[in-house]
């Protein structure tokens, strides 16, 4: 190969190799695909990480790989509906995630236990209220009731991902003008706060947010780096991973909860760890 023509392997090629690699492809086929691309005299080194994720070694999966080739998902009795799929940053839409009773029962629990929402605090890594932030949420210990336990056992079937590498669940009640603004569920490590956060449970990976009400009006979640919104649907839900196929954080998640025009949003909220949470 001439030295001088060699270039570096785009970015999103890359990305594209490695999944590839990691999921057992041939090698010479992948290579036959960058030749008909144009892409043979690029080069790719590989980090130390990268080959760990190739090699398929113990403890390098960075994020879960939810299964996304079958529209309708049967788990354990209960049937989920794959509705739509973003490939960067790592988005499932999914549909009937809960029945609706199971929603119905969730509002009631949260009922009884309401208080104003917080975010964690970027410096010292605490649960403050914020303006941007108008909301209420209850709190839930994983497995706290048979109700929650059936629900996070689900979430961790369907992501393929361990139940206690979760945080617990948080269910969020949004009246009229309720919102969020845009922000990341991820802990920034540039943040001082962050190391706090962390220190239990390592990085946020993942979220999963599940509607457990229809909204007359407004309340969507808003990704407004991909101009993408999803209006709420009671029982369906959005998978959204935090970090990119190489653990890095992802700016593409930024995501909003939009103001609520008309009628009560209520949501529940998982979030997904890379590491047992405690």
């Amino acid at each position: 190969m001439n030295q001088d023509k060699q270039q570096t392997l785009p970015p999103q090629w890359r990305q594209w190799l490695l999944e590839n690699l990691r999921r057992g492809c041939n090698p010479v086929q992948l290579a036959e695909i960058l030749r008909e691309n144009g892409l043979e005299q690029c080069t790719v080194a590989l980090n130390e990480h990268e080959l760990g994720l190739i090699s398929g070694a113990e403890g390098v999966a960075v994020r879960p790989q939810p299964t996304t080739e079958r529209n309708t998902l049967e788990v354990d009795g209960h049937t989920v509906h794959i509705v739509g799929v973003l490939d960067q940053p790592q988005v499932i839409f999914y549909d009937h995630l809960l029945s609706d009773e199971e929603c119905d029962a969730l509002c009631r629990l949260a009922d009884e236990t309401f208080v104003p929402a917080t975010v964690v605090d970027e410096q010292d890594g605490s649960f403050t209220p914020h303006p941007h932030r108008s909301s209420e949420h209850a709190c839930f210990m994983r497995g706290q009731t048979a109700l929650i336990e059936t629900v996070e056992k689900r979430i961790a079937r369907l992501l393929d991902w361990p139940q206690e590498n979760a945080e617990g669940m948080q269910v969020l009640r949004y009246a009229t003008g309720g919102e969020y603004r845009a922000h990341f569920d991820y802990f920034d490590p540039q943040h001082p706060g962050s190391a706090k956060q962390m220190a239990s449970g390592g990085q946020r990976i993942g979220t999963m947010l599940m509607y457990l009400s229809d909204v007359e009006a407004g309340g969507g979640t808003r990704f407004p780096e991909l101009g993408l919104e999803a209006r709420p649907r009671k029982g369906s839900a959005i998978y959204f991973a935090g970090v990119d196929a190489y653990g890095q954080i992802d700016p593409l998640s930024l995501h909003a909860s939009v103001p609520v025009i008309s009628g009560v949003k209520y949501a529940a909220t998982k979030w997904i760890r890379e590491k047992p949470y405690h």
